[in-house]
Protein backbone atom coordinates (compact mmCIF):
# COMPACT_ATOMS: atom_id res chain seq x y z
CA UNK A 1 0.00 0.00 0.00
CA UNK A 2 3.09 2.15 0.13
CA UNK A 3 3.87 4.50 -2.69
CA UNK A 4 7.52 3.76 -3.58
CA UNK A 5 7.90 7.23 -5.02
CA UNK A 6 7.45 8.91 -1.69
CA UNK A 7 10.27 10.05 0.54
CA UNK A 8 10.96 8.21 3.78
CA UNK A 9 9.87 11.15 5.90
CA UNK A 10 6.63 11.48 4.03
CA UNK A 11 6.00 7.73 4.23
CA UNK A 12 6.58 7.80 7.98
CA UNK A 13 4.20 10.71 8.43
CA UNK A 14 1.55 8.99 6.31
CA UNK A 15 2.01 5.78 8.25
CA UNK A 16 1.51 7.55 11.59
CA UNK A 17 -1.55 9.33 10.18
CA UNK A 18 -2.99 6.03 8.93
CA UNK A 19 -2.30 4.34 12.26
CA UNK A 20 -4.02 7.12 14.20
CA UNK A 21 -6.92 6.96 11.78
CA UNK A 22 -7.35 3.22 12.34
CA UNK A 23 -7.20 3.69 16.10
CA UNK A 24 -9.73 6.53 15.91
CA UNK A 25 -12.01 4.54 13.64
CA UNK A 26 -11.80 1.59 16.03
CA UNK A 27 -12.73 3.72 19.00
CA UNK A 28 -16.36 3.43 20.20
CA UNK A 29 -16.62 7.21 20.33
CA UNK A 30 -16.06 7.38 16.60
CA UNK A 31 -18.49 4.52 16.06
CA UNK A 32 -21.24 6.17 18.10
CA UNK A 33 -20.66 9.52 16.44
CA UNK A 34 -20.82 7.94 12.99
CA UNK A 35 -23.87 5.89 13.95
CA UNK A 36 -25.73 8.97 15.18
CA UNK A 37 -24.61 11.05 12.21
CA UNK A 38 -25.58 8.37 9.69
CA UNK A 39 -28.90 7.98 11.49
CA UNK A 40 -29.54 11.70 11.16
CA UNK A 41 -28.66 11.63 7.47
CA UNK A 42 -30.87 8.60 7.01
CA UNK A 43 -33.79 10.34 8.64
CA UNK A 44 -33.31 13.44 6.54
CA UNK A 45 -32.84 11.59 3.26
CA UNK A 46 -35.32 8.76 3.66
CA UNK A 47 -37.63 9.18 6.61
CA UNK A 48 -38.73 12.79 6.36
CA UNK A 49 -39.63 12.89 2.64
CA UNK A 50 -41.82 9.81 3.08
CA UNK A 51 -43.55 11.05 6.18
CA UNK A 52 -44.54 14.62 5.36
CA UNK A 53 -48.32 14.81 4.85
CA UNK A 54 -49.25 15.80 1.30
CA UNK A 55 -52.87 16.93 1.28
CA UNK A 56 -54.79 14.28 3.20
CA UNK A 57 -52.62 11.30 2.33
CA UNK A 58 -49.01 10.30 2.70
CA UNK A 59 -46.56 10.08 -0.16
CA UNK A 60 -45.63 6.48 0.66
CA UNK A 61 -47.17 5.04 3.83
CA UNK A 62 -45.49 1.59 4.09
CA UNK A 63 -42.89 0.72 1.44
CA UNK A 64 -40.31 3.32 2.55
CA UNK A 65 -40.02 1.46 5.86
CA UNK A 66 -38.38 -1.45 4.06
CA UNK A 67 -36.00 0.91 2.26
CA UNK A 68 -35.09 2.55 5.55
CA UNK A 69 -34.19 -0.74 7.19
CA UNK A 70 -32.14 -1.85 4.18
CA UNK A 71 -30.36 1.52 4.06
CA UNK A 72 -29.73 1.41 7.79
CA UNK A 73 -28.33 -2.09 7.45
CA UNK A 74 -26.02 -0.87 4.70
CA UNK A 75 -24.96 2.06 6.85
CA UNK A 76 -24.10 -0.22 9.76
CA UNK A 77 -22.10 -2.48 7.45
CA UNK A 78 -20.20 0.52 6.16
CA UNK A 79 -19.37 1.57 9.70
CA UNK A 80 -18.46 -1.99 10.63
CA UNK A 81 -16.10 -2.32 7.72
CA UNK A 82 -14.07 0.58 9.04
CA UNK A 83 -13.99 -0.67 12.63
CA UNK A 84 -11.19 -2.45 14.38
CA UNK A 85 -11.63 -6.30 14.30
CA UNK A 86 -11.72 -6.29 18.10
CA UNK A 87 -15.15 -4.71 17.93
CA UNK A 88 -16.52 -6.76 15.01
CA UNK A 89 -18.55 -9.23 17.07
CA UNK A 90 -20.03 -6.62 19.44
CA UNK A 91 -20.92 -4.57 16.40
CA UNK A 92 -22.71 -7.48 14.75
CA UNK A 93 -24.80 -7.98 17.89
CA UNK A 94 -25.57 -4.27 17.99
CA UNK A 95 -26.56 -4.34 14.31
CA UNK A 96 -29.11 -7.05 15.00
CA UNK A 97 -30.47 -5.16 17.98
CA UNK A 98 -30.76 -1.93 15.99
CA UNK A 99 -32.55 -3.70 13.17
CA UNK A 100 -35.05 -5.26 15.58
CA UNK A 101 -35.73 -1.85 17.11
CA UNK A 102 -36.18 -0.32 13.65
CA UNK A 103 -38.65 -3.00 12.61
CA UNK A 104 -40.70 -2.28 15.73
CA UNK A 105 -40.43 1.50 15.75
CA UNK A 106 -40.79 2.49 12.09
CA UNK A 107 -44.41 1.32 11.80
CA UNK A 108 -45.17 3.48 14.81
CA UNK A 109 -43.59 6.39 12.96
CA UNK A 110 -45.81 5.65 9.99
CA UNK A 111 -48.90 5.53 12.18
CA UNK A 112 -47.90 8.78 13.83
CA UNK A 113 -47.43 10.42 10.45
CA UNK A 114 -50.83 9.17 9.31
CA UNK A 115 -52.37 10.86 12.32
CA UNK A 116 -51.07 14.12 10.89
CA UNK A 117 -53.21 13.71 7.75
CA UNK A 118 -56.20 16.06 7.72
CA UNK A 119 -58.69 13.22 7.33
CA UNK A 120 -57.65 11.83 10.72
CA UNK A 121 -57.81 15.15 12.56
CA UNK A 122 -60.82 16.90 14.06
CA UNK A 123 -62.33 20.05 12.60
CA UNK A 124 -62.43 23.00 14.93
CA UNK A 125 -65.46 23.17 17.26
CA UNK A 126 -68.34 25.37 16.12
CA UNK A 127 -71.48 26.80 17.73
CA UNK A 128 -74.15 24.08 18.19
CA UNK A 129 -76.66 26.00 16.06
CA UNK A 130 -74.49 25.72 12.95
CA UNK A 131 -75.38 22.07 12.31
CA UNK A 132 -79.00 23.14 11.74
CA UNK A 133 -78.12 26.20 9.66
CA UNK A 134 -78.99 26.85 6.03
CA UNK A 135 -77.63 29.61 3.80
CA UNK A 136 -79.57 31.87 1.45
CA UNK A 137 -77.49 33.91 -1.01
CA UNK A 138 -79.01 37.33 -1.61
CA UNK A 139 -77.79 39.07 -4.78
CA UNK A 140 -78.87 42.69 -4.46
CA UNK A 141 -79.21 43.40 -8.21
CA UNK A 142 -81.76 40.58 -8.42
CA UNK A 143 -83.52 40.47 -5.07
CA UNK A 144 -85.53 43.69 -5.38
CA UNK A 145 -86.41 46.23 -8.10
CA UNK A 146 -84.26 48.80 -6.28
CA UNK A 147 -81.20 46.55 -6.30
CA UNK A 148 -79.81 47.90 -3.01
CA UNK A 149 -79.79 47.27 0.74
CA UNK A 150 -82.77 49.48 1.49
CA UNK A 151 -84.85 47.79 -1.20
CA UNK A 152 -83.92 44.32 0.10
CA UNK A 153 -85.14 44.86 3.67
CA UNK A 154 -88.84 44.08 3.00
CA UNK A 155 -87.88 40.79 1.34
CA UNK A 156 -86.10 39.51 4.44
CA UNK A 157 -89.44 38.31 5.81
CA UNK A 158 -89.80 36.14 2.72
CA UNK A 159 -86.45 34.47 3.51
CA UNK A 160 -87.45 33.91 7.12
CA UNK A 161 -90.78 32.37 6.07
CA UNK A 162 -88.93 30.06 3.72
CA UNK A 163 -86.92 28.73 6.67
CA UNK A 164 -83.34 29.82 5.94
CA UNK A 165 -81.20 30.91 8.88
CA UNK A 166 -78.23 32.79 7.31
CA UNK A 167 -78.48 35.54 4.69
CA UNK A 168 -75.30 35.79 2.66
CA UNK A 169 -74.93 39.14 0.88
CA UNK A 170 -72.86 39.38 -2.29
CA UNK A 171 -70.03 41.96 -2.18
CA UNK A 172 -71.17 45.36 -0.91
CA UNK A 173 -67.73 47.01 -0.51
CA UNK A 174 -66.90 49.94 -2.77
CA UNK A 175 -66.01 48.59 -6.18
CA UNK A 176 -63.65 49.85 -8.87
CA UNK A 177 -64.53 53.04 -10.74
CA UNK A 178 -64.21 51.06 -13.97
CA UNK A 179 -67.75 50.86 -15.37
CA UNK A 180 -67.21 47.24 -16.43
CA UNK A 181 -65.78 46.08 -13.10
CA UNK A 182 -67.57 43.31 -11.24
CA UNK A 183 -68.57 43.54 -7.57
CA UNK A 184 -65.50 41.40 -6.89
CA UNK A 185 -63.16 44.17 -8.00
CA UNK A 186 -62.85 46.03 -4.69
CA UNK A 187 -61.52 49.59 -4.47
CA UNK A 188 -62.06 50.14 -0.72
CA UNK A 189 -62.49 47.32 1.77
CA UNK A 190 -63.82 49.63 4.48
CA UNK A 191 -66.52 51.51 2.56
CA UNK A 192 -69.92 50.54 1.17
CA UNK A 193 -70.45 51.03 -2.54
CA UNK A 194 -72.78 54.01 -3.16
CA UNK A 195 -74.89 51.90 -5.54
CA UNK A 196 -75.53 49.48 -2.69
CA UNK A 197 -76.41 52.03 -0.02
CA UNK A 198 -75.05 53.75 3.06
CA UNK A 199 -73.68 52.70 6.43
CA UNK A 200 -77.11 53.34 7.92
CA UNK A 201 -78.75 51.16 5.29
CA UNK A 202 -76.52 48.26 6.30
CA UNK A 203 -77.25 48.81 9.99
CA UNK A 204 -80.98 48.83 9.27
CA UNK A 205 -80.64 45.70 7.14
CA UNK A 206 -78.84 43.84 9.95
CA UNK A 207 -81.37 45.07 12.53
CA UNK A 208 -84.28 43.86 10.39
CA UNK A 209 -82.60 40.48 9.95
CA UNK A 210 -82.07 40.19 13.70
CA UNK A 211 -85.79 40.66 14.35
CA UNK A 212 -86.48 37.75 12.02
CA UNK A 213 -83.80 35.57 13.69
CA UNK A 214 -81.61 35.71 10.59
CA UNK A 215 -77.84 36.01 10.67
CA UNK A 216 -76.00 38.15 8.10
CA UNK A 217 -72.87 37.07 6.24
CA UNK A 218 -70.80 39.37 4.00
CA UNK A 219 -68.81 38.37 0.92
CA UNK A 220 -65.19 39.55 1.25
CA UNK A 221 -62.59 39.50 -1.53
CA UNK A 222 -58.96 39.45 -0.39
CA UNK A 223 -57.28 37.22 -2.97
CA UNK A 224 -57.12 40.18 -5.37
CA UNK A 225 -58.11 43.85 -5.44
CA UNK A 226 -59.11 46.46 -8.00
CA UNK A 227 -56.22 48.26 -9.73
CA UNK A 228 -57.56 51.49 -8.18
CA UNK A 229 -57.81 50.06 -4.66
CA UNK A 230 -56.98 52.56 -1.91
CA UNK A 231 -54.21 50.21 -0.77
CA UNK A 232 -52.41 51.03 -4.01
CA UNK A 233 -52.50 54.71 -3.12
CA UNK A 234 -51.63 54.04 0.50
CA UNK A 235 -48.56 51.94 -0.26
CA UNK A 236 -47.82 50.16 -3.56
CA UNK A 237 -45.45 47.86 -1.68
CA UNK A 238 -48.57 46.16 -0.28
CA UNK A 239 -48.78 44.18 -3.54
CA UNK A 240 -46.85 41.30 -5.06
CA UNK A 241 -44.38 42.38 -7.73
CA UNK A 242 -43.02 40.68 -10.84
CA UNK A 243 -39.27 40.11 -11.23
CA UNK A 244 -38.91 43.45 -12.97
CA UNK A 245 -40.70 45.30 -10.14
CA UNK A 246 -44.14 45.72 -11.70
CA UNK A 247 -47.44 44.96 -9.94
CA UNK A 248 -48.25 41.27 -10.53
CA UNK A 249 -51.67 39.96 -11.55
CA UNK A 250 -53.31 36.81 -10.25
CA UNK A 251 -55.58 34.20 -11.81
CA UNK A 252 -57.87 37.07 -12.69
CA UNK A 253 -56.17 40.20 -14.14
CA UNK A 254 -56.12 42.08 -10.83
CA UNK A 255 -53.42 43.00 -8.29
CA UNK A 256 -52.53 40.54 -5.52
CA UNK A 257 -52.04 41.70 -1.91
CA UNK A 258 -48.71 40.51 -0.50
CA UNK A 259 -49.65 38.39 2.51
CA UNK A 260 -46.00 37.92 3.45
CA UNK A 261 -46.08 41.46 4.85
CA UNK A 262 -47.44 41.92 8.39
CA UNK A 263 -48.80 45.39 7.56
CA UNK A 264 -50.94 43.95 4.74
CA UNK A 265 -52.33 41.28 7.03
CA UNK A 266 -53.13 43.78 9.74
CA UNK A 267 -54.88 46.10 7.29
CA UNK A 268 -57.17 43.34 6.05
CA UNK A 269 -57.80 41.79 9.46
CA UNK A 270 -58.73 45.23 10.78
CA UNK A 271 -61.23 45.51 7.93
CA UNK A 272 -62.93 42.26 8.97
CA UNK A 273 -63.06 43.42 12.58
CA UNK A 274 -64.57 46.72 11.42
CA UNK A 275 -67.55 45.02 9.76
CA UNK A 276 -68.09 42.62 12.66
CA UNK A 277 -67.71 45.20 15.41
CA UNK A 278 -69.32 48.27 13.87
CA UNK A 279 -72.17 46.63 11.93
CA UNK A 280 -72.81 43.40 13.84
CA UNK A 281 -71.98 41.15 10.88
CA UNK A 282 -72.26 37.47 11.86
CA UNK A 283 -69.92 35.90 9.33
CA UNK A 284 -67.91 36.15 6.16
CA UNK A 285 -67.90 34.20 2.91
CA UNK A 286 -64.23 34.36 1.93
CA UNK A 287 -63.88 34.57 -1.85
CA UNK A 288 -61.09 32.32 -3.20
CA UNK A 289 -60.25 31.49 0.41
CA UNK A 290 -57.86 28.75 -0.67
CA UNK A 291 -55.75 31.25 -2.62
CA UNK A 292 -54.74 33.02 0.58
CA UNK A 293 -52.31 31.57 3.17
CA UNK A 294 -54.07 29.61 5.88
CA UNK A 295 -51.98 31.42 8.48
CA UNK A 296 -53.71 34.68 7.55
CA UNK A 297 -57.16 33.21 8.23
CA UNK A 298 -55.96 31.81 11.56
CA UNK A 299 -54.75 35.28 12.49
CA UNK A 300 -58.09 36.77 11.39
CA UNK A 301 -60.04 34.15 13.36
CA UNK A 302 -58.23 35.05 16.57
CA UNK A 303 -59.08 38.73 16.20
CA UNK A 304 -62.68 38.11 15.15
CA UNK A 305 -63.25 35.79 18.11
CA UNK A 306 -62.52 38.75 20.38
CA UNK A 307 -65.51 40.54 18.83
CA UNK A 308 -67.85 37.57 18.44
CA UNK A 309 -66.74 34.01 19.35
CA UNK A 310 -69.56 32.59 17.21
CA UNK A 311 -68.68 34.43 14.00
CA UNK A 312 -68.82 32.12 10.97
CA UNK A 313 -66.14 31.84 8.28
CA UNK A 314 -67.06 30.13 5.00
CA UNK A 315 -64.15 29.31 2.69
CA UNK A 316 -64.76 29.34 -1.03
CA UNK A 317 -62.39 26.42 -1.48
CA UNK A 318 -62.02 22.71 -0.79
CA UNK A 319 -58.68 23.11 1.02
CA UNK A 320 -58.49 20.32 3.65
CA UNK A 321 -56.72 22.33 6.37
CA UNK A 322 -59.22 25.21 6.35
CA UNK A 323 -61.33 23.83 9.20
CA UNK A 324 -58.50 22.83 11.51
CA UNK A 325 -58.15 26.29 13.08
CA UNK A 326 -59.80 28.99 10.97
CA UNK A 327 -62.92 28.14 8.98
CA UNK A 328 -66.29 26.65 9.89
CA UNK A 329 -67.54 25.59 6.44
CA UNK A 330 -66.06 24.78 3.02
CA UNK A 331 -67.73 25.20 -0.35
CA UNK A 332 -67.52 21.59 -1.61
CA UNK A 333 -67.03 22.30 -5.31
CA UNK A 334 -66.25 18.64 -5.87
CA UNK A 335 -69.84 17.80 -5.00
CA UNK A 336 -71.31 20.44 -7.30
CA UNK A 337 -69.21 19.33 -10.28
CA UNK A 338 -70.15 15.68 -9.71
CA UNK A 339 -73.85 16.54 -9.39
CA UNK A 340 -73.73 18.69 -12.52
CA UNK A 341 -72.01 15.94 -14.49
CA UNK A 342 -74.84 13.56 -13.57
CA UNK A 343 -77.83 15.84 -14.13
CA UNK A 344 -76.53 17.78 -17.13
CA UNK A 345 -74.10 15.42 -18.84
CA UNK A 346 -75.60 12.02 -18.05
CA UNK A 347 -72.74 10.66 -15.94
CA UNK A 348 -73.38 7.81 -13.54
CA UNK A 349 -75.04 8.80 -10.26
CA UNK A 350 -72.25 6.96 -8.48
CA UNK A 351 -70.06 10.02 -9.19
CA UNK A 352 -71.90 11.92 -6.45
CA UNK A 353 -71.30 9.17 -3.92
CA UNK A 354 -67.62 8.95 -4.88
CA UNK A 355 -67.26 12.71 -4.47
CA UNK A 356 -68.85 12.50 -1.01
CA UNK A 357 -66.56 9.65 0.01
CA UNK A 358 -63.48 11.41 -1.31
CA UNK A 359 -64.26 14.67 0.48
CA UNK A 360 -65.00 12.92 3.76
CA UNK A 361 -61.70 11.05 3.54
CA UNK A 362 -59.86 14.27 2.71
CA UNK A 363 -61.44 16.79 5.08
CA UNK A 364 -61.06 16.73 8.88
CA UNK A 365 -63.52 14.67 10.87
CA UNK A 366 -66.84 16.48 11.44
CA UNK A 367 -65.96 19.13 8.84
CA UNK A 368 -68.97 21.03 7.50
CA UNK A 369 -69.49 21.15 3.73
CA UNK A 370 -71.96 23.09 1.61
CA UNK A 371 -74.38 21.28 -0.66
CA UNK A 372 -75.51 23.56 -3.45
CA UNK A 373 -76.77 23.33 -7.02
CA UNK A 374 -77.19 27.04 -7.84
CA UNK A 375 -75.15 30.20 -7.19
CA UNK A 376 -74.13 33.50 -8.79
CA UNK A 377 -71.09 31.82 -10.38
CA UNK A 378 -72.98 29.33 -12.56
CA UNK A 379 -75.97 29.26 -14.92
CA UNK A 380 -79.25 28.83 -13.08
CA UNK A 381 -79.99 25.27 -11.96
CA UNK A 382 -83.43 25.31 -13.56
CA UNK A 383 -81.77 25.98 -16.94
CA UNK A 384 -78.99 23.42 -16.49
CA UNK A 385 -81.09 20.59 -15.08
CA UNK A 386 -84.70 21.43 -15.94
CA UNK A 387 -87.38 22.05 -13.32
CA UNK A 388 -87.63 18.43 -12.12
CA UNK A 389 -83.89 17.88 -12.13
CA UNK A 390 -83.26 21.14 -10.25
CA UNK A 391 -85.80 20.22 -7.58
CA UNK A 392 -84.35 16.72 -7.15
CA UNK A 393 -80.89 18.26 -6.77
CA UNK A 394 -82.22 20.49 -4.00
CA UNK A 395 -83.84 17.53 -2.28
CA UNK A 396 -80.45 15.80 -2.27
CA UNK A 397 -78.83 18.97 -0.86
CA UNK A 398 -81.30 18.97 2.03
CA UNK A 399 -81.01 15.28 2.92
CA UNK A 400 -77.22 14.85 2.78
CA UNK A 401 -75.13 15.78 5.81
CA UNK A 402 -73.74 19.30 5.66
CA UNK A 403 -75.15 22.79 5.12
CA UNK A 404 -77.78 23.32 2.38
CA UNK A 405 -77.40 26.46 0.31
CA UNK A 406 -79.80 28.13 -2.13
CA UNK A 407 -79.45 31.16 -4.39
CA UNK A 408 -82.15 33.83 -4.45
CA UNK A 409 -84.87 33.00 -6.96
CA UNK A 410 -84.07 29.28 -6.85
CA UNK A 411 -87.13 28.77 -4.65
CA UNK A 412 -89.42 30.00 -7.44
CA UNK A 413 -87.55 28.37 -10.35
CA UNK A 414 -86.41 31.76 -11.61
CA UNK A 415 -84.20 31.45 -14.71
CA UNK A 416 -82.83 35.02 -14.64
CA UNK A 417 -79.05 35.05 -15.08
CA UNK A 418 -76.89 36.88 -12.56
CA UNK A 419 -76.06 40.46 -13.57
CA UNK A 420 -72.86 42.07 -12.27
CA UNK A 421 -73.88 45.73 -12.47
CA UNK A 422 -77.29 46.19 -14.08
CA UNK A 423 -80.62 45.41 -12.42
CA UNK A 424 -82.12 42.00 -13.23
CA UNK A 425 -85.00 41.53 -10.75
CA UNK A 426 -86.28 38.05 -9.92
CA UNK A 427 -89.77 37.16 -11.09
CA UNK A 428 -91.27 36.42 -7.69
CA UNK A 429 -94.78 36.02 -9.12
CA UNK A 430 -96.54 36.20 -12.46
CA UNK A 431 -100.17 37.21 -11.91
CA UNK A 432 -100.79 37.63 -15.63
CA UNK A 433 -99.91 34.01 -16.43
CA UNK A 434 -101.88 31.39 -14.41
CA UNK A 435 -99.65 28.53 -15.55
CA UNK A 436 -96.45 30.29 -14.50
CA UNK A 437 -98.03 31.44 -11.27
CA UNK A 438 -99.00 27.86 -10.41
CA UNK A 439 -95.48 26.62 -11.22
CA UNK A 440 -93.96 29.32 -9.02
CA UNK A 441 -96.29 28.48 -6.13
CA UNK A 442 -95.56 24.76 -6.41
CA UNK A 443 -91.81 25.30 -6.38
CA UNK A 444 -92.03 27.68 -3.42
CA UNK A 445 -94.25 25.24 -1.54
CA UNK A 446 -91.77 22.41 -2.10
CA UNK A 447 -88.82 24.48 -0.85
CA UNK A 448 -90.76 25.39 2.27
CA UNK A 449 -91.31 21.66 2.87
CA UNK A 450 -87.59 20.98 2.45
CA UNK A 451 -86.63 23.66 4.97
CA UNK A 452 -89.36 22.51 7.41
CA UNK A 453 -88.37 18.84 7.08
CA UNK A 454 -84.77 19.58 7.88
CA UNK A 455 -85.68 21.87 10.80
CA UNK A 456 -88.01 19.27 12.36
CA UNK A 457 -85.79 16.20 11.96
CA UNK A 458 -82.55 16.32 13.99
CA UNK A 459 -81.43 13.16 12.19
CA UNK A 460 -81.00 15.26 9.03
CA UNK A 461 -78.83 17.87 10.73
CA UNK A 462 -76.86 15.77 13.22
CA UNK A 463 -77.23 12.14 12.14
CA UNK A 464 -74.65 9.91 10.51
CA UNK A 465 -74.87 9.05 6.82
CA UNK A 466 -74.44 5.51 5.49
CA UNK A 467 -74.51 4.77 1.76
CA UNK A 468 -76.59 1.76 0.73
CA UNK A 469 -75.80 -0.13 -2.46
CA UNK A 470 -78.52 -0.59 -5.07
CA UNK A 471 -78.89 -2.32 -8.44
CA UNK A 472 -79.29 0.94 -10.41
CA UNK A 473 -76.08 2.81 -9.50
CA UNK A 474 -76.03 4.77 -12.76
CA UNK A 475 -79.35 6.41 -11.90
CA UNK A 476 -80.12 6.06 -8.19
CA UNK A 477 -78.51 7.18 -4.94
CA UNK A 478 -79.59 5.49 -1.72
CA UNK A 479 -78.48 6.17 1.84
CA UNK A 480 -79.59 6.13 5.46
CA UNK A 481 -79.42 8.96 7.98
CA UNK A 482 -79.22 7.65 11.54
CA UNK A 483 -79.40 9.35 14.94
CA UNK A 484 -80.01 7.13 17.93
CA UNK A 485 -82.99 4.91 17.12
CA UNK A 486 -84.23 7.24 14.37
CA UNK A 487 -83.53 6.27 10.77
CA UNK A 488 -84.44 8.06 7.56
CA UNK A 489 -84.18 6.24 4.24
CA UNK A 490 -83.42 8.34 1.16
CA UNK A 491 -83.74 6.96 -2.38
CA UNK A 492 -83.30 9.46 -5.23
CA UNK A 493 -83.48 8.91 -8.98
CA UNK A 494 -81.11 11.37 -10.63
CA UNK A 495 -82.06 10.32 -14.16
CA UNK A 496 -84.88 11.32 -16.51
CA UNK A 497 -85.94 7.66 -16.83
CA UNK A 498 -88.39 5.63 -14.79
CA UNK A 499 -86.53 2.91 -12.85
CA UNK A 500 -87.28 -0.07 -10.67
CA UNK A 501 -84.59 -0.20 -8.01
CA UNK A 502 -83.68 -2.72 -5.34
CA UNK A 503 -81.84 -1.47 -2.27
CA UNK A 504 -79.48 -3.63 -0.23
CA UNK A 505 -81.64 -3.46 2.90
CA UNK A 506 -83.67 -6.38 4.31
CA UNK A 507 -87.33 -5.62 3.65
CA UNK A 508 -88.38 -7.23 6.93
CA UNK A 509 -86.57 -4.39 8.72
CA UNK A 510 -87.80 -1.66 6.36
CA UNK A 511 -91.21 -2.90 5.27
CA UNK A 512 -92.60 0.67 5.34
CA UNK A 513 -91.49 4.26 5.91
CA UNK A 514 -93.40 7.38 6.89
CA UNK A 515 -92.85 9.91 4.12
CA UNK A 516 -91.41 13.20 5.33
CA UNK A 517 -92.55 15.26 2.34
CA UNK A 518 -96.05 13.79 2.09
CA UNK A 519 -98.64 12.65 4.65
CA UNK A 520 -98.79 9.00 3.55
CA UNK A 521 -96.54 5.93 3.98
CA UNK A 522 -94.53 4.05 1.42
CA UNK A 523 -94.87 0.24 1.65
CA UNK A 524 -92.30 -2.10 0.15
CA UNK A 525 -93.09 -5.51 -1.33
CA UNK A 526 -91.96 -8.44 0.80
CA UNK A 527 -91.36 -10.89 -2.04
CA UNK A 528 -87.85 -9.83 -3.11
CA UNK A 529 -86.39 -9.96 0.39
CA UNK A 530 -84.85 -6.54 -0.22
CA UNK A 531 -86.33 -3.03 -0.26
CA UNK A 532 -87.45 -2.25 -3.81
CA UNK A 533 -89.42 0.57 -5.38
CA UNK A 534 -90.58 2.07 -8.65
CA UNK A 535 -89.35 5.63 -9.14
CA UNK A 536 -90.46 8.07 -11.81
CA UNK A 537 -87.90 10.24 -13.58
CA UNK A 538 -86.23 12.38 -10.91
CA UNK A 539 -88.46 10.62 -8.38
CA UNK A 540 -87.58 10.01 -4.74
CA UNK A 541 -88.51 8.46 -1.43
CA UNK A 542 -87.58 10.23 1.80
CA UNK A 543 -89.12 8.36 4.72
CA UNK A 544 -88.62 7.66 8.39
CA UNK A 545 -88.37 4.03 9.38
CA UNK A 546 -91.51 2.84 11.15
CA UNK A 547 -90.62 0.93 14.33
CA UNK A 548 -92.30 -2.38 15.04
CA UNK A 549 -95.53 -2.00 17.00
CA UNK A 550 -96.29 -4.14 20.07
CA UNK A 551 -98.65 -7.08 19.69
CA UNK A 552 -102.19 -6.16 20.62
CA UNK A 553 -103.91 -8.46 23.11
Amino acid sequence: MTNLGRSGTKKAADSRRLHMDVLWRGHWTFFLWKLVFSDLVLVLLYYVPHRIPCGHSLVAPVDPMVSEIVCYRATLKLVGANCCPVFAKPLQSLQRAVLIVLICVLPLGTAFAQNLSFGSRDARPVPPWLSGASIYELWLNAFSPEGNLRGAIPGLSRIAELGATIVYLGPIAKRSANSKASPYSIADYNAIDPEVGTDQDLRDFVAAARKLHLKVMLDIVYYHTAPDNVMMQKDPSFFIKTEDGKIARGFWPQPLPDFSKPEVRKYLVDSLVHWARDFGIDGFRCDVGGGIPESFWIQARKELDKVNPEIILLSESDRPDDQIEAFDINYNFSYYFALRSVLRDGSSAIAVRKSWESMHATMPKRARLLHFSDSHDWPRAVLLFGEKGAMTASLLNFTLDGIPFIYNGQEVDDPTATAWRKLAPIRWTDPGNPADRKSIEEALGMYKKLFAMRASEPVLTSGNLTWIDNDQPDSVLSFLRKLGSTEVLVIINLSNRNVHVTIDLPVMDYYAVQNLLAPDKTWFSLYSGRVSADLNSFGYIVGKKIPLAPLEK
